[in-house]
């Protein structure tokens, strides 16, 4: 799907295409995703980027820009938090209306003091980390069926963030394998409540399988938290045979 064809989805009310006013460089064009607002405002904000000469991102991996108005913890904005330059405010796409040009980001940069206290992280040094080296780079991941978000959108998320999801249950001698030889990626075992008998070998052999939240706060955040995430004893111990 190309550009234009993405705007008539995102704004098939509107009969044509606005003319842009300026052909602007590929390097030089934002390519934008947005999150977090109704479906009228975003038909709005996209007529103004194309008239200004940016492009609605196809997928998270072509997205520059992400606008929006809190950190939230979708699809978009999971994904797009490892790859986009710039997390604004809608006030740049409204400024740059005003001015007719895409202004500089840096006054537009989404501030969220709530959510940042809530996660104990600055958006700022995220993306910082994000830029300097992708999050996942050389890690592969397993992730159980029954994961809530669902393995689709997780498996979006990790790979955005330079992951790999393996698609067959790793055995015990596999994941050792890769432990021990440091040539090899880290495998790590993601999974949920639901899903733990599936782990049992795991638990058994004293294998950390972490929850969901090592894969969203770890991205939100931009770090590896091995110890916060990883299923408990206790919780290990409800199994039934």
């Amino acid at each position: 799907m190309n550009s234009r064809q993405c705007f008539h989805v995102f704004v098939s009310r509107i009969e044509d295409l606005p003319t842009p006013t300026k052909k602007l460089s590929p390097e030089s064009t934002p390519t934008v995703f947005f999150t977090g607002f109704e479906p009228a405002q975003v038909q709005q904000y996209i007529k103004k980027l194309y008239v200004l000469g940016g492009e609605v991102a196809e997928c998270a991996r072509k997205c520059s820009h992400l606008v929006a108005n809190k950190v939230t913890r979708t699809v978009k904005f999971l994904t797009a938090m490892s790859i986009v330059k710039h997390i604004v405010t809608p006030e740049w796409l409204e400024e740059s209306w005003k001015t007719h040009k895409f202004v500089d980001e840096q006054n537009f940069m989404l501030r969220d003091a709530e959510a940042e206290v809530l996660f104990s992280f600055s958006l700022e040094e995220s993306l910082k980390r994000a830029h300097a080296a992708p999050l996942f780079k050389g890690k592969y991941f397993y992730i159980t069926p029954g994961i809530c978000p669902s393995l689709i959108t997780m498996k979006a998320i990790v790979e955005c963030a330079g992951g790999r999801v393996l698609s067959k249950q790793p055995s015990f001698r596999k994941i050792m394998e890769h432990k021990q030889n440091k040539s090899l990626p880290e495998i790590i075992l993601i999974s949920c409540e639901n899903d733990l008998h599936l782990c049992r070998e795991y638990f058994a052999k004293n294998i950390d399988v972490h929850n969901a939240e090592f894969v969203l706060t770890g991205v939100l955040t931009q770090t590896l938290d091995y110890e916060s995430y990883p299923f408990m004893v206790s919780e290990q111990r409800g199994l039934k045979s």
